[in-house]
């Protein structure tokens, strides 16, 4: 009886990622920033580019081609704010920060994940904001990996998203 049993819930366990219909996925993005050499670059944003990974150490990162950031002013602070491209997710985790230990850039303080329905940011300001830096990022999505969009059609949408707030 008690083998039954065990067979039966191993077998319904199994059963929807079986058949694909799993409940939730996961995907990850590489925020990578890029600070210049002159001294007015130092000054400014250091631009930055996303780039969609299906793993944490996924060989074949998808990078978007356009700048995905804008600048907003937040208690007298210029913020860098980049759209992690990760629409409808349910959350989003900075896994690392690169390098780790990074002199300008301190969770919380100087950059910081941010919800802003239905999309996460991440902002910077500060030295961070004008540093070289990445952050790899996991979202979670509570749906499947079959019904989420395509690259092209989540770039346009964050796109459209970065360039109506850089107006």
């Amino acid at each position: 009886m008690t083998r039954s049993v065990i067979i039966l819930v191993i077998c319904l366990v199994g059963l929807p990622v079986a058949f694909g219909l799993e409940s939730k996925h996961w995907q990850w993005r590489l925020i990578s920033c890029k600070a210049g050499d002159s001294p007015v670059q130092k000054k400014d944003a250091s631009p930055c580019k996303v780039s969609l990974l299906e793993t944490e150490n996924d060989p074949n990162p998808r990078p978007a081609s356009f700048d995905p950031c804008f600048e907003e002013e937040i208690d007298g602070k210029q913020r860098n704010y980049c759209n992690i491209v990760c629409p409808g997710a349910d959350t989003a985790y900075l896994i690392k920060r690169i390098p780790q230990n990074h002199r300008s850039c301190f969770g919380h303080f100087t950059y910081k994940i941010e919800k802003r329905s239905p999309n996460f940011f991440i902002w910077r300001d500060a030295k961070c904001r004008s540093s070289s830096v990445e952050f790899l990022i996991r979202c979670e999505f509570l749906s499947a990996r079959s019904s989420f969009r395509s690259d092209e059609a989540i770039f346009e949408e964050a796109n459209r998203i970065a360039t109506d707030l850089r107006q």
